[in-house]
């Protein structure tokens, strides 16, 4: 593991960089991702891609938007992921960063391309799983948010937090930290929040995003509740999606995201459960948990994992086995937590 220091020097001397994060970004990985842009400018670095495994969700879209220089450059490029991409410019690139993720599974396109030329990656994540993918990794599990790690990157690198950048450190903050409700947050969180309000218009941020979906959201939330089944005494609640339920509401994967949280408002409910079919008939779980169990050790047994109270994986379909099986495993975990 490295210093804080370290890692900076390592990044002073990048010129040519490429941005990675994990597929399905959320605000902390886009906004880990242009905090980096931002970062790297104010260290020297002249080109600097944002790799993009796919269109970037529209309400999120924002944060990664190259802003310009004064003299109308973009400062970075949104750049979409591809075998072309990787067999010109990609293999041009002196560094390559990786945040909020240290793990091949979620960078799964690129993977081969990392693994070829894992010399020059540096990886910044604040995950619990971790894989051996970079030759220098900064990681701090303790920190809420990717971001929060590279908030104090810019201050021991003696970067000025400008509008942007705060923005960016900001939007990953509140995404990550529930907007201050999980007991992830430290006194770290609320130093960050303070140094970066007075550069923030916080209102704007959360209607951004929070209050900025389209109506099949609504049409997805309500196929999830009525799919919900019951375990462990309650304490368990799993919801599905079929291909179908996107097809019939109009809505698209990345439209998933905060559904999970939805039964959490149970007083009972310890696990949440939300499973999606993937076109590729595989099927994606996203488990968040309250009190002591640990959801990344049971996706750790599906080769997938995260935090202890927030993690992901994948499972073999069709989708009534795959739930059968994270069930079994979250209720098997819920027995130990009680041992």
């Amino acid at each position: 593991m490295e210093t804080m220091k370290t890692v900076v020097e390592r990044l002073k001397a990048a010129k040519r960089v490429a941005v990675f994060t994990h597929q399905r970004p959320d605000p902390d990985a886009l906004g880990s991702q242009a905090a980096m842009g931002w970062i790297l400018r104010e260290l020297g670095a002249s080109e600097i891609f944002l790799m993009q495994f796919a269109e970037v969700p529209r309400q999120y879209r924002f944060l990664v938007e190259p802003p310009t220089d004064k003299d109308g450059k973009p400062l970075w490029e949104l750049t979409p992921w591809n075998a072309q991409w990787a067999d010109g410019i990609g293999g041009a690139v002196d560094t390559i960063l990786v945040v909020d993720t240290c793990t091949y599974n979620q960078l799964e396109p690129a993977a081969v391309f990392l693994k070829a030329q894992r010399e020059k990656v540096l990886a910044i994540d604040h995950h619990l799983s971790r894989d051996d993918l970079a030759a220098i990794i900064l990681a701090d599990p303790k920190a809420a948010a990717c971001v929060e790690i590279l908030w104090e990157l810019a201050k021991t690198a003696g970067v000025i937090i400008n509008q942007g950048l705060a923005g960016a450190l900001f939007a990953g903050l509140v995404s990550d930290t529930g907007w201050f409700r999980f007991d992830s947050v430290t006194e770290r969180s609320h130093r960050m929040a303070a140094e970066l309000t007075p550069l923030v218009n916080n209102a704007a941020m959360y209607e951004k995003l929070q209050q900025n979906e389209t109506r099949p959201k609504l049409g997805l939330m309500e196929r999830a509740l009525a799919s919900l089944r019951w375990g462990g005494n309650d304490r368990v609640a799993c919801m599905s999606l079929r291909q179908q339920d996107f097809t019939q509401t109009g809505a698209n994967q990345s439209q998933t995201e905060y559904l999970v949280d939805m039964p959490m408002i149970v007083s009972g409910v310890e696990v949440v459960i939300l499973l999606t079919e993937m076109t590729d008939s595989r099927v994606r779980g996203s488990l968040r948990s309250k009190r002591d169990v640990d959801v990344n050790k049971v996706c750790r047994k599906f080769d997938g994992g995260g935090h202890a109270k927030a993690a992901g994986c994948r499972l073999n379909g069709p989708l009534e086995t795959a739930r059968e099986r994270i069930m079994q495993a979250v209720e098997d975990e819920l027995t130990n937590s009680l041992i």
